[in-house]
């Protein structure tokens, strides 16, 4: 089952004082199964996080900067596939994509407890990350076959082997 990230930026209309509830609900119920919700807001939404944790909704939250905050939501796969938040780091200059990664990892408890993997867009493959997920109990798939473009998938999961 393929998944896709659907985002929704609704920073604009909340600095307008806008109610964006019903625009989010809608894009949320248009989601497939698989699909992972992303949005982008000017708060932590946390009575969004519990309206939709009660509709079975998973979460994970990035800070991106003040008034600029990335929330990813999904249904946890009933059949074992993973959902991922993405990281894209190709703006960042070393060390940054694997500070932001590792902090991302240490910092999210569905990392640790093997219920969310990350997604990380890098330009090169991250030779010195590797080592570190590993020491940390992580397992990763690198993709680098859009190496074409200027672009290197790693998927961080915790390995389960590793327990």
């Amino acid at each position: 089952m393929e998944r896709k990230i659907v985002v929704l930026d609704v920073r604009e209309m909340l600095r307008k004082k806008e109610e964006p509830f019903q625009r989010i609900m809608g894009t949320v119920s248009d989601l497939g199964d698989a699909d992972v919700f992303e949005l982008h807001a000017t708060f932590r939404p946390d009575p969004l996080i519990r309206v939709l944790g009660k509709q079975g909704f998973t979460h994970a939250v990035v800070e991106e900067e003040p008034e600029h905050f990335v929330v990813q939501f999904y249904h946890p796969d009933d059949e074992g596939a993973l959902p991922y938040f993405h990281l894209d780091n190709r703006e960042l200059d070393p060390p940054g994509p694997m500070v932001r990664t590792l902090e991302f990892l240490d910092n999210h408890d569905a990392c640790q407890r093997g219920e969310l993997g990350v997604e990380i867009w890098n330009v090169r493959v991250p030779a010195f990350l590797l080592p570190e997920l590993e020491d940390r109990g992580f397992a990763f798939d690198i993709d680098d076959s859009e190496q074409d473009n200027g672009t290197v998938r790693v998927q961080i999961h915790k390995d389960k082997a590793g327990d």
